[in-house]
């Protein structure tokens, strides 16, 4: 009589992963930097098994939603295991699952998944519901890897990224200034410009003030924590942070306390205030809420005088605004709502802890010429920061074609710290070697002097292991160092982030090239 393999069990196959090697495998490393902090490109199919109202509520960023149970199978399935107990739960998961495994498969065929290729899975504490889907698609021939603690693990690594006690990734620059100087339009222009932004509105999708919720709908707090702490995890600590000031609120989604604390003590960076002539404010707010002038458009903006604005304004000014609407006096309008934003906004500025602030006076209503200003009335800062910029504008050909050859030519040296979770690679050949005597290399490096090898900084790539991370410090102006958070070995130095150092000791491996080597 013929026998059939025995199945495998649920967790053959499917290997389980930690958060941070789970979003390794999904985002890849952390640090990583690039223009747009938050756009979804995810490495590897990442599905979510949860139901579709968990899902809604909030999930990883790039996860796709294959629920085992719809809403209402996994409110069956829970009150039987309360009620009845695990074996219970079971089989009514089985009675109500089974007969979709094969559209599982077909759903995940939908999403672009090859035979054979490697799928991330979780569910809500990693047990049952994603060891039950990672077994069927193990058993189909997929490479599975599940998460460590399920999407509850995510949510602990989220608070740890913006909650109270998260720290700054980067210097940050807070881009302030009064209702209609069109500080988001500036920082869509900054991120054009290579700068590392965070769009609070723009994520939350609301504009921030009481009319910002027009035809749009936010997220869930737990949603909007969600992106940014994603978001906080791919910004390079070497670039500045840019943030719009914002209340703890934009519309109803809660800014998380971190970022909060970030923006009102803008850590190592600054607080720029854009100033703009009310006439081209008034013309701004204008073109933003009433560019249709339809009836509808007035319903919309009377609801929000009457409704979230009423007790602030008052009743006679609130009466005086519908009055203004009624008779199309668009104008009128934002100039009363300017009045009272104003005031609002000064007092809520002047409890900003930052210890530099920068006036930037924008005379026209152009949101690209706007940022140059930024950019120029900043650059002071960053120099002396050391700051550097993801993707400079580059303005020959010829300049392309080096850039390009410093990214792809050949490595010449590499090395890795103590503990081997920080690798460094450096391409091409080096500019010099340096011996340091100063009192700083002295007592850091606990010898006479220190050694290292000078690099362009495109020349020089770190890559972290999984779980791998990067202390860094200055020492003094434009000189940040940066050690290996586990061992403390020292791996690279920046200066006036032009020229990255390179601890010769840590070089293990040279490679000479086809021109000159290192002497």
């Amino acid at each position: 009589m013929a026998e059939f393999p025995a199945l495998p069990s649920p967790s053959e196959g499917v290997a389980s992963l930690d958060i941070e090697t789970f979003l390794e495998a999904l985002d890849g490393p952390p640090q990583q930097g690039q223009t747009d902090l938050t756009e979804n490109r995810p490495r590897l199919l990442t599905i979510d098994v949860r139901s579709p109202a968990e899902f809604e509520e909030g999930h990883i960023p790039g996860a796709v939603n294959i629920p085992l149970f719809d809403n209402e199978s996994r409110a069956v399935v829970g009150t039987d295991f309360k009620r009845k107990g695990r074996y219970e739960a079971i089989r009514k998961g089985l009675q109500l699952a089974g007969p979709n495994f094969a559209s599982f498969l077909d759903t995940l065929q939908e999403h672009g998944a090859k035979h054979g290729s490697r799928l991330l899975v979780y569910c809500w504490r990693g047990g049952m519901r994603s060891g039950s889907m990672a077994w069927l698609f193990s058993l189909s021939g997929y490479e599975v890897q599940t998460l460590q603690g399920g999407y509850r693990s995510y949510r602990r690594w989220c608070k740890k990224m913006v909650g109270p006690d998260a720290i700054p990734p980067a210097p940050v620059m807070v881009l302030g200034g009064c209702t209609g100087v069109g500080k988001t339009a500036i920082l869509h222009e900054l991120r054009a410009r290579g700068k590392q932004i965070l769009d609070l509105e723009g994520l939350a999708k609301h504009r921030g003030s009481a009319f910002g919720a027009t035809g749009k709908t936010q997220p869930s707090n737990e949603a909007f924590e969600n992106i940014l702490a994603f978001a906080v995890r791919r910004v390079r600590p070497n670039c500045c942070l840019w943030i719009e000031h914002e209340a703890k609120h934009v519309g109803k989604a809660l800014v998380p306390s971190g970022i909060a604390s970030w923006v009102s003590d803008a850590t190592l960076g600054a607080m720029v205030v854009i100033s703009m002539p009310k006439d081209l404010r008034v013309r701004r707010l204008v073109q933003d809420y009433c560019s249709d002038a339809s009836e509808e458009t007035r319903d919309q903006l009377k609801q929000c005088i009457s409704g979230g604005l009423a007790k602030r304004l008052g009743g006679q000014r609130v009466k005086d605004a519908l009055r203004l609407l009624d008779e199309s006096r668009w104008d009128e309008v934002a100039s009363m709502m300017l009045d009272y934003y104003d005031t609002l906004y000064k007092k809520w500025a002047s409890q900003s802890r930052s210890s530099k602030r920068i006036e930037v006076d924008c005379p026209t209503l152009d949101a690209a010429g706007n940022a140059d200003l930024v950019v120029q009335a900043v650059q002071p800062l960053e120099l002396d920061l050391g700051i550097q910029t993801l993707s400079e504008p580059v303005a020959t050909s010829e300049a392309t074609a080096e850039a390009a050859a410093v990214v792809t030519a050949e490595v010449t040296a590499e090395g890795n710290c103590q503990c081997g979770e920080v690798q460094i690679l450096c391409r091409g050949d080096a500019r010099a070697v340096s011996y340091c005597h100063c009192s700083i290399c002295r007592r850091l490096s606990g010898s006479a002097f220190s050694a290292q090898a000078l690099f362009d900084t495109a020349q020089v790539e770190v890559r972290l292991q999984p779980g791998g991370g990067l202390t860094s410090f200055r020492t003094s102006k434009g000189v940040e160092r940066s050690r290996c958070a586990s061992c403390m070995a020292p791996v690279r130095g920046l200066l006036g982030g032009k020229m990255a150092a390179v601890p010769l000791g840590l070089l293990c491996s040279w490679r000479e090239s086809d021109q000159s080597t290192l002497r």
